[in-house]
């Protein structure tokens, strides 16, 4: 039997969840189950508008229409993509800026600057520098390689790995304040002993620096993911889908379905989908990570 000053004390630590978990459910787990239930209804979207029911049909109008395969398909090149730059080159960055040169709290400062604004703005950013009539263009030709100008949000070879890259330079600072922080954690003594036994830069990187980041390595990889999976603001504010719907993810499909054309069922479906594949990417990826940690083991 428990001691009665444990009941107490486990129940004073409940009455201190009972608001964060109240919040919880009243902003995430209510609009989820919302969600699940009128992506199986055909509804407007408007109150006093009769909602049908129509299961899976919202699911099959989905996966049958040609625009959201290829948003499925640009996401999934988002997410390769940011996976295989961000972390890399946020790690390399924070292994910089942790050596204390001269200047480095300049140089953590500017790379860290893009994290703080709001996405929308950096999309209108990189929007006017991208502008046929923009900086890039206006760049190129300065320095003699006006051959390589192009209309790059226009262009369907440029206008997706336009925005790829934009999504990549957004997001490297963030990634590289958490992996610098977790340098932090590596005794000095580790890199002293490495440097006696006569280990350089890249051998004490490999050998000690990733291994004993690896659990933030890891998380970053998946919140990368996760958030890659999520982007909405930059494609709106940069391209809106287009050119003709070649820059679309399902996070934009989902808003023009359910507010643009009033398809609620159809872009609470598309909704759950994305739900579904950060869910199902986040655990592959978590899984993958755990098995070859224990293999190496």
């Amino acid at each position: 039997m428990q001691n009665p000053k444990t009941i107490q004390a486990k129940s004073k630590i409940f009455l201190f969840l009972v608001p964060a978990l109240v919040i919880y459910v009243i902003f995430l787990i209510l609009p989820m189950i919302g969600a699940f239930y009128f992506s199986t209804t055909d509804w407007k979207g408007i109150k006093g508008v009769a909602i049908e029911f129509v299961g899976l049909k919202n699911y099959i109008s989905a996966f049958n229409n040609p625009a959201f395969i290829l948003s499925l398909k640009n996401m999934a090149r988002m997410v390769f993509f940011s996976v295989l730059f961000h972390t890399p080159i946020a790690l390399l960055l924070a292994v910089a800026i942790n050596t204390k040169l001269k200047g480095y709290r300049f140089f953590k400062t500017i790379f860290f600057v893009p994290t703080i604004f709001p996405l929308t703005s950096i999309g209108l950013l990189w929007y006017f520098i991208f502008m046929p009539n923009g900086s890039m263009n206006k760049f190129l030709t300065v320095i003699g390689l006006q051959n390589l100008a192009s209309n790059w949000l226009i262009n369907p070879s440029t206008a997706i790995n336009t925005i790829i890259f934009v999504n990549i330079w957004t997001g490297i600072g963030y990634y590289m304040v958490i992996l610098l922080a977790g340098l932090t954690t590596i005794p000095e003594d580790v890199y002293e002993a490495a440097a006696i036994d006569g280990a350089k830069s890249f051998r004490k990187l490999f050998s000690i620096t990733i291994p004993m980041l690896k659990p933030i390595i890891t998380m970053c990889i998946l919140m990368d993911i996760i958030g890659t999976v999520k982007v909405f603001d930059l494609i709106f504010v940069m391209t809106e889908g287009g050119p003709n719907g070649l820059t679309n993810l399902p996070t934009t499909l989902m808003y023009y379905e359910a507010f643009r054309y009033d398809n609620y069922g159809v872009g609470s479906a598309i909704g759950v989908i994305i739900l579904i594949i950060a869910l199902v990417l986040t655990l592959g990826s978590q899984y993958l990570m755990n098995r070859k940690e224990k293999v190496n083991g």
